[in-house]
């Protein structure tokens, strides 16, 4: 075992654990989030350091470049839909969140092409279907330089995931009912600021603007 990690372990038992050893015995048995909260896998994107959650309050699904298969094709990643099924149907989460970011190497990697992924023919089937969002941007956005158009990558594939989650019929019912919110969100890692999309602008906000015009 690595050290750092052995460090880590110890740290958690002496200091995390006991500052939340109360909490930790109420979750022994149960658990009860409000969010679910679908990120990529990037070691920089940290969920629990981004919301300042504490232990048992977000359910997390993470995955390369924060994908969701849509509904029709959803046997193509068990793993991804059956959490979800379980954080909406047994856990009954108010709000699903669809987490992009920066510099994001599944999306820059889908932007270059399946070619680019020859070495990596596990990322490069799984990575097919965001050849979508790569088609949009190059059909609309041909004069953009490299990283404007990595940047634009990233942010259209959460709103292509978020459209691919409200694909699902009982996520439909849920939003008609009222008894569910989904968002999407992009962490710029430098910058340490999250936008969230706004569909009825087409734009991603500052967090705070966001929360002041809603």
């Amino acid at each position: 075992m690595l050290e750092r990690l052995k460090t880590g372990l110890t740290t958690f038992k002496e200091v995390t654990y006991k500052k939340y050893e109360r909490l930790y015995h109420d979750l022994e048995q149960t658990q009860d989030p409000h969010t679910l909260f679908i990120a990529c896998s990037d070691s920089r994107v940290s969920p629990d350091m981004l919301l300042d959650s504490d232990p048992g309050e977000v359910f997390t699904i993470r995955n390369i470049a924060n994908t969701i298969p849509a509904y029709e094709v959803s046997q193509n990643d068990i793993t991804t839909v059956s959490s979800i099924e379980y954080a909406i149907e047994v856990l009954g989460v108010e709000e699903v969140i669809v987490c992009g970011h920066s510099n994001c190497g599944g999306c820059a990697a889908a932007l270059q092409g399946p070619k680019k992924l020859d070495q990596l023919p596990y990322t490069q089937h799984y990575l097919k279907p965001l050849e979508c969002v790569k088609e949009k941007i190059e059909a609309k956005q041909t004069d953009m330089d490299e990283r404007s158009k990595a940047r634009l990558m990233e942010k259209m594939n959460v709103i292509e995931q978020v459209e691919h989650l409200k694909s699902y019929p009982q996520i439909q019912e849920r939003l008609k009912r009222g008894e569910l919110e989904i968002e999407g969100w992009y962490y710029d890692i430098k910058s340490g600021s999250v936008s969230v999309y706004d569909e009825s602008s087409d734009s991603f906000c500052v967090s705070d603007e966001y929360q002041n015009v809603h």
